[in-house]
Formats: structure tokens, C-alpha cells, sequence
């Protein structure tokens, strides 16, 4: 939100402390669920419920705008996590079926051993990556080029695509990811620190970009509207794609629907997205327009892809290796890329 006057500050100030609120609850009751169930795997066979894993504003959002949350022949049940890392780790324990990711984290997930694999790819339609993954700072920020960058403290949640985004903007304009003062927080406690001055930029994706530019004023130093698209997934644990294999195709050929719904209805989901979330509509707006996206096949080029991207985390010392994602994709599932014709 603009700031005018003092009302308004603190008017801004409490509305940020109840987002922060709101954000810890949703993580802790995300935490409290796979713990609950990390030792009861979910249930297997045919007619058996498919557990889905979903980050807010997520696929569940997008299957009901699109309707093919209508009429499913098997039980989906939904478990919403506050970002990929729980998710993934739920995923790798045999707690949720599937779920959605970007690349960067999958690989980390895959490269530690956790038993998934990759079942359906997306990409930016346009071939490139999209204004709703950003480096954001202050609007009054002296910050005013990347390169400006060094000294300062940048937030992002360590492994994910905010990190990713962040070390390709680094390398683009010359800057060593050593130059910067890392800060790793999640999305809430980033959000506040950079109204407070805690950092000096942060690096987001998503809604979180919408919000910061269209409801707190904050200013975009840099996307990745002209970097080259990097391809997101949904990956399924190796126990589902043996014993839920039709529940699994049956949703993934919905999913890859409901994509190519979006991509004519956009105004359609935005307004399910904001009513399922509570976002301004403005702001559902943004991120459904830059975060339109095409089915992919999975084949071997995605791991090329997705081992550049751990070794661009090798370089910058985050990792001490890049391990191979030999066996990471499975392309059993391909024929669904044909339900988005």
C-alpha cells in the first residue's frame, strides 16, 4: 500500500504484521500436517485417494476455475504446504502422491536421494521467463541496477526458484554471488524485512510479485522477463506412479487442460484465483497474466536443463557438487501433453 501520512503508516504497518501472522500460521499448520502424516504413507490401489501436494493460489485454484474439479471418479485430497522444500520433503516420504514444483528445487530434492521423479513438465509460452519473478526492492531504494547489488543483503528462500532467479541475474550482469550478503528467509519474513529495511532486496516469484509492486509500492529491479523460460514440474513419488498410475493420469491430463483453459480465460481464473486466496484482484490479474504457460513433453533434454541449474549452484557455492539426474524423468505419462491441444 501507499504510505501518505502517519494513520496510514501504521494502518500499513499492522496490515503487514497480520500478513506475516497469517503467512506463519499457513506454514506452521502445513509443518503440523506432514508431521502428522509422515509415517502414515498415503493409502495405495486403484480406488485409493490421491494426495495432492499445492502451494496457495496453486493448482486446486486453477482445476476449479477451469472446472475439472467436477465430476473426478476417485477422492483428491489436498494439502497445502507454504513452499516447495515441505512439499517435496512430504513427497519424499510417501506422505502426499504429487505435487508442483519449479526445477531448481526438484533437483535438490532428487540429487538428496528422495525417491521421485518428474511426470509432467511446463514452460513460459513465449519461450521466455516472466515479470512475476523478480528482484524486488524499496521504491526509494538507491539500488537502481544489479549490479548495485554488491554489499547488500538480498533475500530469497535458499534452493528455490527465487535463488535461481537471482544467481542468473547476478551472472548476467557480472556480478559474483559472493559479492552479495545472502540472506535466507521465506517469503512472509521477507516481505517484512524489506518494508522495514531489514534487507536490501528479495528476491520472489508469484503473487508475492504481484503484491509487492501493485499493493506495497515496492519497485522491480530486475526479472526474468528476458532470460531464457526454465521448465516447472509436477512430481510424483516413485510409490504413486507404481500403484496410482490411473488416478495420477487421470489428474495430469485435467492439469494440462486446465492450462490451456487459462490461456484464453484469463479473467476467468483471475477472479477464482483472488476468491480462493483472498489476493486483490489486481493483483490475481498479474500473476495469471505472466504466469501463462504450455505443456511440455518430459525427455532427456529437461535433464540437461535441470543439471545446469544445479551447477550454477555448484559455482556459486551453494552446493558442493552437481550430482547427475540420471532416472529423475519419467516420460510414461507423455500422452497427456496431448490433452492440451
Amino acid at each position: 500500500m501507499t504510505q501518505h501520512d502517519g494513520a496510514d503508516q501504521g494502518g500499513g504497518r499492522l496490515g503487514k504484521r497480520l500478513s506475516l501472522i497469517v503467512l506463519i500460521l499457513l506454514a506452521t499448520g502445513a509443518f503440523f500436517w506432514w508431521r502428522a502424516h509422515r509415517q502414515e504413507p498415503a493409502a495405495q490401489g486403484v480406488g485409493a485417494a490421491l494426495v495432492v501436494g499445492d502451494q496457495r493460489g496453486g493448482i486446486q485454484a486453477l482445476l476449479k476455475a477451469a472446472g475439472e474439479l467436477d465430476d473426478v471418479p476417485y477422492r483428491i485430497d489436498w494439502a497445502l504446504f507454504p513452499a516447495a522444500s515441505p512439499l517435496l520433503e512430504a513427497l519424499g516420504s510417501g506422505a502426499i502422491d504429487l505435487g508442483g514444483v519449479g526445477g531448481a528445487p526438484f533437483a535438490f530434492a532428487y540429487a538428496s536421494g528422495a525417491p521421485i521423479k518428474a511426470v509432467f513438465a511446463f514452460r513460459f509460452m513465449d519461450g521466455t521467463g516472466s515479470r512475476a519473478s523478480a528482484i524486488v526492492v524499496r521504491r526509494a531504494s538507491a539500488i537502481r541496477s544489479v549490479a548495485d547489488l554488491r554489499g547488500r543483503r538480498l533475500a530469497t528462500v535458499r534452493g528455490s526458484a527465487g535463488q535461481n532467479l537471482a544467481l542468473r541475474l547476478l551472472e548476467r550482469a557480472g556480478v559474483a554471488p559472493g559479492d552479495v550478503k545472502w540472506v535466507y528467509l521465506n517469503n512472509g519474513e521477507a516481505k517484512a524485512a524489506l518494508a522495514s529495511g531489514a534487507i536490501d532486496a528479495w528476491s520472489t516469484w508469484g503473487s508475492y510479485v504481484g503484491i509487492a509492486l501493485l499493493e506495497d509500492q515496492e519497485r522491480a529491479l530486475a526479472d526474468g522477463a528476458n532470460l531464457s523460460a526454465e521448465a516447472g514440474f509436477y512430481a510424483a513419488s516413485d510409490q504413486a506412479i507404481a500403484t496410482k498410475r490411473a488416478q495420477l493420469l487421470d489428474f495430469l491430463k485435467r492439469t494440462a487442460r486446465a492450462r490451456a483453459w487459462a490461456q484464453t480465460h484469463q479473467d476467468e481464473y483471475a477472479r477464482v484465483l483472488a476468491q480462493e486466496t483472498g489476493l486483490p484482484l489486481n493483483v490475481a490479474r498479474f500473476t495469471v497474466r505472466e504466469s501463462q504457460t504450455e505443456v511440455i513433453p518430459v525427455d532427456n533434454s529437461l535433464q540437461a536443463d535441470q543439471e545446469s541449474i544445479l551447477e550454477r549452484y555448484r559455482r556459486a557455492g551453494v552446493i558442493p557438487n552437481a550430482p547427475n539426474l540420471a532416472g529423475a524423468f519419467d516420460s510414461s505419462f507423455n500422452e497427456v501433453t496431448a490433452t492440451a491441444e
